[in-house]
């Protein structure tokens, strides 16, 4: 973990300075080094010096740049790494042991997957494993349901009240008021200890804006499409990459499901068909989830209510697949083959 920002206060940087870094989301000094120039310089009363004496003191507490081995890095990285146990030992066995903190994993689905049944049993286990420290869910398609985690507390014998621990998000209307709510999970990191952070549907964000341009745009020239296009990535590409620094900076796993639409021609269970609407009409999309996602999981429907799970695209697990249930119990283990 980096050290507080307020740390610089010991360093002749004012408490003025300080306050004004906070107020755009700077609460670590390994968040001031990943802050480029442009958003520092846009803060009121800062220059080009006051920059560079700020990032000479925070040089002195935090090096920043250095080389170090491979193996440095990952036994660094190891020894603060968690996992949230899925419940299911087949799963958490080719996931690691879970659920990874520090790490952004994606669950997709067709409609009827249990995608929102999974995370819910995720927000139970995060309870029962990290008592103390606090969910955050933001809710884009208004699934959230605090009934379901306390009937899967109940399996796991979790006595505490459940809406202590979590913080429910779901009035985000647009992306502006998507951006305000990632400066605020950033400042509730700061200031809390959260153990897991729940994204449900977040390119129904990207829809509705797509669907508010789509006319507009799509009438006019073929550069006003090309210069949409490259907006909405943006956004997207802008969004991931603050989240990937949360769940860097503050060891936190980030989960985030994705609704789509399968192809029945489509045979490969590796292939991930195009979801509804915006990921096929914006293709790029898919590759700016493969590069900012650690781990992708895809569950798929099989015979008699079970599912199986399919790890695909991560940069450190193999590609597996298992098979599991879920019920009122939560997510169980398969006892017989087929």
């Amino acid at each position: 973990m980096s050290n507080p920002l307020d740390i610089l206060e010991s360093y002749n940087i004012s408490q003025k300075d300080i306050q004004k870094l906070k107020d755009i989301g700077i609460n670590t000094i390994k968040e001031l080094y990943m802050t480029n120039r442009k958003s520092l310089l846009s803060i009121k009363g800062f220059n080009e010096n006051k920059i560079k004496k700020i990032f000479n003191e925070a040089n002195k507490i935090e090096v920043y740049g250095l080389f170090e081995k491979g193996s440095t890095f990952m036994n660094a990285r190891n020894s603060i790494i968690f996992h949230i146990p899925t419940s299911s030992k087949k799963l958490d066995e080719i996931l690691g042991g879970g659920i990874e903190s520090s790490s952004i994993t994606e669950i997709i689905g067709e409609t009827s997957t249990k995608k929102t049944d999974f995370i819910h049993i995720l927000c139970a286990n995060a309870i029962k494993f990290n008592p103390k420290k606090k969910i955050i869910f933001i809710d884009f398609d208004k699934t959230f349901n605090l009934k379901k985690i306390i009937e899967y507390g109940k399996v796991l014998s979790i006595n505490k009240k459940k809406d202590d621990n979590i913080l429910v998000i779901n009035d985000i209307k647009d992306y502006g008021d998507l951006i305000k709510t990632l400066a605020r999970i950033n400042q509730e990191c700061h200031n809390e200890q959260i153990s897991l952070i729940i994204i449900e549907s977040l390119v129904s964000v990207f829809e509705s804006y797509f669907k508010g341009k789509e006319k507009e745009i799509f009438n006019n020239s073929s550069n006003n499409e090309f210069e949409f296009r490259y907006d909405i990535e943006s956004k997207l590409g802008n969004v991931l990459m603050k989240l990937k620094n949360i769940s860097f900076l503050y060891n936190v796993p980030i989960v985030i499901t994705r609704k789509i639409f399968g192809s029945a021609e489509n045979k490969d269970p590796m292939t991930l068909e195009r979801s509804f609407d915006i990921c096929s009409l914006m293709p790029n999309f898919e590759i700016i989830f493969g590069s900012q996602f650690q781990i992708r999981l895809k569950l798929k429907r099989i015979k008699n209510g079970k599912l199986k799970c399919f790890v695909m695209g991560s940069s450190y697990l193999p590609e597996k697949d298992c098979k599991f249930i879920i019920n009122e119990k939560g997510i169980l283990d398969c006892k017989i083959s087929y």
